[in-house]
């Protein structure tokens, strides 16, 4: 039977095709920044989950701990989640936003927010994901580095121009698209910096606005 849609679907779906959203909510218990998004939310499925990758935040006791071995140890028999295991996901996941609703709503959205703004954009290349450690080749360290600056740069200048030009045309309609933007996406689970690549024409305008400002001409008797 046919259907009719206006928006795609959230995880880009096809019709009556399986979306594992239980383990989707349980990594989004854990997940603020896009290291895990490679290591742990793009291997699902067809591909091993290594517990070790997960960051301690992921467990809340040993008991816990020991629980998600066990379920990730069920999914990498098949390296597939049907339904009965994305409901041990799910179980999982409700259990820790119970024990810890601000994490959960608060501060993890804001870490993925961070995360998507200030990393240096370098996905699509061949640079260590893990970049701050320094472990890849130096030419890749030097890019990494080289483009966290710049993305630096522009963020930098863009806040010193909202705190301190004066005016800047349609100041409200650019806070607003940001910070909304902004939140939309920290409401995602994958933090990806491309996410946020919508924002930085808004960027740029404000960003430049710090350098053209224009002295006001000084009236002269004649």
């Amino acid at each position: 039977m046919h259907s009719f849609q206006l928006l795609a679907p959230r995880y880009a779906n096809e019709p009556g095709e399986f979306v594992p959203s239980g383990f989707n909510r349980w990594v989004k218990t854990w997940m603020a920044d896009y290291v895990s998004v490679e290591e742990i939310y793009w291997q699902e499925p067809g591909t091993k989950i290594d517990i070790h990758r997960l960051p301690s935040r992921a467990f809340d006791s040993t008991e816990q701990r020991l629980r998600t071995q066990e379920i990730l140890d069920e999914y990498n028999e098949s390296t597939d989640i049907d339904p009965d295991l994305d409901r041990e996901f799910r179980f999982l996941a409700e259990q820790r936003i119970r024990g810890h609703r601000l994490r959960y709503y608060v501060w993890l959205p804001a870490l993925r927010i961070a995360d998507m703004w200030l990393r240096p954009r370098t996905e699509l290349l061949p640079a260590d994901p893990r970049w701050w450690e320094f472990n890849d080749d130096l030419k890749w360290i030097v890019v990494s580095v080289s483009f966290a600056v710049i993305n630096l740069l522009y963020l930098g200048l863009a806040a010193v121009a909202i705190l301190r030009v004066r005016p800047i045309p349609y100041l409200g309609m650019f806070l607003l698209f940001l910070i909304a933007r902004s939140l939309f996406l920290g409401a995602l689970e994958n933090p990806e910096p491309r996410y946020t690549l919508e924002c930085y024409p808004a960027i740029m305008v404000l960003a430049s606005t710090y350098f053209a400002r224009v002295k006001q001409p000084s009236s002269t008797k004649i």
